[in-house]
């Protein structure tokens, strides 16, 4: 039987002890704006932070877009306390060809150290895997990114390859690796 992609009608919601794993508001977009304003935050993502507070809600639009095109699911990351956004998770690329996405996550910095984004990335893991039907799933490092390489490693991602100054940012050319999950795995 050939495995095929079940890609959601609605967007789904997340849940782990801890979290509230949601689909974003634009009513998110000044904290996303605050979390995506800061050098600080954007230092390993290969872009400049937010200038205005329009661009954090031309995010959220594009997260809705690519939902709506069947190309990427997205999360607002909240405590449940709160359901006030902390992070986001989610993928933007998915290969309906190989059955593979590729992922991306960042929380704000005052939560950091909790386990958040283990606890978020092993809800998506399961969720893709378990829901959606995708095969493997790809993460793209900076490779100066030590937390994020530990996160991926942690959650059962081996390093599959490393580019040297593969992304030309602000200047710079940037090494960068991919970490990659398989569902056997």
């Amino acid at each position: 039987m050939k495995p095929s992609i079940h890609f959601p009608d609605k967007h789904p919601r997340l849940q782990t002890e801890r979290l509230n794993i949601l689909p974003p508001t634009l009513s998110d977009a000044s904290d996303l704006y605050a979390l995506r304003s800061t050098h600080e935050f954007m230092k390993f993502i290969g872009k400049y932070p937010m200038k205005d507070l329009s661009e954090a809600t031309q995010y959220i639009q594009e997260i809705h877009d690519r939902f709506q095109q069947k190309t990427g699911i997205s999360w607002k990351i909240c405590e449940k306390v709160s359901n006030k956004l902390i992070g986001y998770i989610g993928f933007w690329s998915i290969d309906y060809t190989h059955f593979r996405i590729e992922i991306g996550y960042g929380l704000h910095p005052d939560h950091h150290q909790k386990g958040y984004l283990t606890e978020a990335l092993k809800a998506l893991i399961f969720y893709v895997f378990t829901e959606l039907g995708i095969h493997s799933i790809e993460a793209n490092a900076n490779v100066n990114n030590l937390a994020s390489i530990q996160l991926l490693r942690k959650c059962g991602f081996k390093k599959e390859a490393h580019f040297k100054e593969s992304f030309f940012f602000d200047g710079t050319f940037l090494d960068s690796a991919i970490y990659c999950l398989v569902k056997k795995e």
